[in-house]
């Protein structure tokens, strides 16, 4: 791998650095869109073959798998999990990720797609749908401002994009990418489903249960 990065650097520095700035990306966020700040560029760099091929290269060996969805405008690194496992989020944060995917998921059923597979709605209206998620599941909901929280989180990771606050709207204006059926998959939402199902979840008032998640 070292040999292969000395070579590209000897033979072509601008690549190099443009491998060196996608892998350096990946490494803070995990994920990039193109509509993103500055995700237009990554992409093309990474859509390069040689450069695709070693960056995927460095990652596996880090144990990670290179994914990149051009058509639905982002690219990022997912566990390996024969060698590293999952991430471990706390219920909260997994539950935000649980109504993206559904709110997404009804988006994309009713036809209401944006560019790249995303589906657009506003924060109060996933907040309403949060409460009452949680609500049935007999579970004290977080304020708005820590929903909003969470949802800034998922925003640097590029699952979600939160715009401004828009005067005329009065809310915020949230865009669920496609990305979240990839972060949230089946195998995350039967996890959580039969979690929120046991009695014992109700009761738990800490939120430091955790659940897999590939984010």
């Amino acid at each position: 791998m070292l040999a292969e990065f000395s070579a590209l650097e000897s033979h072509d520095p601008r690549q190099f650095e443009r491998a060196l700035r996608v892998i350096r990306y990946l490494l803070r966020q995990q994920f990039f869109h193109l509509e993103d700040r500055g995700g237009a560029s990554l992409m093309e760099s990474l859509l390069r073959p040689d450069l695709e091929k070693l960056v995927a290269n460095y990652f596996e060996v880090a144990g990670y798998r290179l994914v990149v969805r051009e058509s639905e405008g982002w690219a990022g690194i997912l566990p390996d999990t024969e060698q590293t496992g999952l991430t471990r989020l706390r219920i909260d944060d997994t539950l935000a990720l649980l109504l993206l995917r559904r709110l997404w998921e009804e988006g994309i059923q009713a036809g209401d797609i944006e560019r790249h597979g995303s589906v657009l709605v506003t924060l109060n209206e996933a907040y309403d749908a949060y409460q009452d998620m949680v609500a049935r599941a007999r579970r004290p909901a977080l304020s708005a401002g820590e929903f909003k929280g969470i949802l800034e989180g998922l925003a640097r990771k590029a699952v979600v994009r939160l715009d401004a606050y828009d005067d005329e709207l009065q809310d915020y204006r949230l865009t669920i990418r496609a990305l979240v059926a990839t972060v949230a998959g089946d195998d995350v939402v039967e996890r959580l489903e039969q979690l929120l199902s046991r009695p014992e979840y109700a009761e738990a008032q800490d939120g430091e249960q955790q659940v897999e998640t590939s984010a």
